[in-house]
């Protein structure tokens, strides 16, 4: 049973301009007007990402998604996520769930306007973590930034209170800076940086393109500092992984026309999980991760279940 954390959801708003169009921006003399080819929304953030992966991948009826909403656009949301047949155990706060604005102009590159999402208050953390704990699952995913109005203890406050109700829950973290760090000496079962992430955790000089020992070097620091396991997310280069037991593997990158890489991360963390679960095999899984993930870069959104499907045959 899988329980996935996003705090700060949105409904993400994605804007494509015609081929050729670059985005222009505006000036103190004049506002800039871009007209767009296409539009198109759906509820979003990390954890309802991976909530929606893990459905597709064929766990219906074993994902739990949870987190604050708000307003119609957070109603918005609770609905899309119960149209995939994910159970929806948000809960309702004050003012309105952001609206992440992703613009993908003619020449292929993104701009993202992310909202800032409804003010969270100390109480509201209380009453997600009753709903956590009042929760059935063994697996609990925390992926995202945290509103400004949350402190950077936060994740770590809840993985203390699952932990301290049972103890053997796995602990998945796709998080940022102090809210990682804070959450290490927990012992989280799997932490998933990208190389950008894994740079700035650790203060070492990583890029997608580091040599594998710069890269197992990274990870053998966050492991000393108490994860688990490793996942890397390398972009075009693949990932790799780094176990506590010192098992250290890479998947190559995969060619393709990239199309977007939103969501890429979350489909990479995601489906490792469910196919570690059903192989128990630490290769396997990476590869078939890595595979998800690139499909979902050679595409618009998180993969569909058909093509999710395909995938699976071929690592049968």
């Amino acid at each position: 049973m899988y329980l996935t954390l996003t705090i700060n959801p949105s409904i993400d708003y994605f804007v494509d301009l015609p081929s050729g169009v670059t985005l222009v921006t505006g000036s103190e003399d004049a506002p800039a007007v871009n007209r767009s080819k296409s539009e198109s929304f759906e509820a979003g953030g990390k954890g309802i990402n991976v909530a929606k992966v893990l459905n597709r991948l064929g766990g219906k009826g074993s994902v739990t998604a949870t987190g604050f909403t708000a307003g119609f656009t957070g109603a918005e949301i609770s609905r899309n996520v119960e149209s995939e047949g994910i159970v929806s155990r948000f809960i309702e706060v004050a003012g309105h769930s952001r609206i992440n604005t992703k613009v993908k102009d003619g020449q292929g590159i993104e701009t993202e306007i992310n909202g800032a999402g409804p003010e969270i208050a100390p109480g509201d953390i209380t009453r997600l973590i009753n709903t956590i704990c009042q929760t059935e699952f063994d697996t609990l995913f925390i992926s995202g930034s945290l509103p400004a109005s949350c402190q950077t203890d936060t994740y770590a406050l809840i993985i203390k209170a699952v932990l301290e109700q049972d103890p053997s829950v796995r602990i998945i973290t796709d998080c940022e800076g102090e809210a990682m760090l804070k959450c290490l000496p927990l012992k989280p079962y799997l932490i998933k940086p990208n190389a950008h992430e894994l740079a700035r955790l650790t203060g070492m000089d990583i890029t997608t393109s580091s040599s594998l020992p710069e890269l197992r070097a990274a990870a053998d620091r966050l492991i000393s500092w108490g994860a688990q396991n490793v996942l890397v997310s390398l972009g075009g280069n693949g990932a790799c992984l780094l176990t506590g037991d010192g098992v250290f593997l890479q998947s190559s990158g995969i060619s393709g026309n990239v199309v977007s890489t939103i969501g890429a991360g979350d489909t990479m963390i995601a489906s490792f999980i469910y196919m570690l679960d059903r192989s128990h095999d630490y290769r396997k899984a990476l590869d078939f991760s890595n595979a998800c993930a690139a499909c979902a870069a050679f595409g618009q959104g998180l993969p569909s279940a058909s093509v999710l499907s395909e995938i699976i045959k071929e690592f049968s």
